[in-house]
């Protein structure tokens, strides 16, 4: 059965604020652009996902997608947990049997990840969680698409796990350095620089510094 991706991402306006000490507001749009693009590049590779949803309030971003071959869905502000679940129910009046929300901050993410992600899951009702490294989820697959409450937001890998087994799921956890980094602080940006090769992130970071070495802006 096929599964469809979904993808949330901030407004680029506010996106990646916590990077403004080491990257300008253009500069952390761009680096949010490009992460979306490496998310999307690996979900497309993957034969098992039939279709993906980037979901944002931010017209640049759905249209970015868009160019990605990807659907651009607008969730005009609603909270993550609500955004997610009008995509869910978007994506189930297409056809979808099972769907796999993931962040647009993992660039590391490889199609091996959303293959092995989605065949652990072995029954009909079943929920598969990727921590993040601060505990967060960073990939959620849910089969049927609805079948447990959506709990994003702060430490929400426990609180999933939690959901799925008050929904009567066994859930099971996939775990892997290439799902759990996130960008999020400076420090991780070091992480693309070791692990990112083939990247269009970490091209962007080196082109970065390359410009900031020469005196020159983006």
């Amino acid at each position: 059965m096929s599964t469809w991706a979904i993808i949330p991402v901030k407004h680029l306006s506010i996106a990646k604020s916590s990077l403004s000490k080491a990257l300008t507001p253009s500069q952390r749009r761009e680096l949010v652009l490009n992460m979306l693009a490496d998310v999307l590049n690996a979900v497309h590779k993957a034969r098992s996902v039939e279709n993906s949803i980037v979901v944002s309030p931010d017209e640049e971003v759905l249209k970015f997608a868009r160019t990605c071959g990807a659907i651009g869905f607008a969730d005009y502000g609603a909270r993550l947990n609500e955004a997610l679940e009008l995509a869910i129910k978007h994506a189930m009046e297409k056809g979808a049997p099972s769907i796999l929300i993931l962040p647009s901050d993992i660039p590391l993410l490889t199609s091996a990840d959303v293959e092995n992600i989605i065949s652990i899951a072995y029954s009909p009702r079943a929920a598969v969680i990727a921590p993040s490294k601060d505990n967060g989820t960073n990939a959620l697959f849910l089969r049927p698409a609805d079948v447990m409450n959506l709990r994003f937001g702060g430490e929400s890998f426990p609180a999933h796990l939690s959901e799925a087994r008050m929904t009567g799921i066994r859930p099971q956890v996939y775990r892997s350095i290439t799902v759990a980094t996130d960008i999020d602080e400076i420090e991780d940006l070091m992480s693309i620089d070791l692990h990112g090769l083939g990247t269009k992130t970490r091209d962007y970071l080196i082109a970065l510094r390359s410009q900031a070495k020469s005196g020159t802006n983006l």
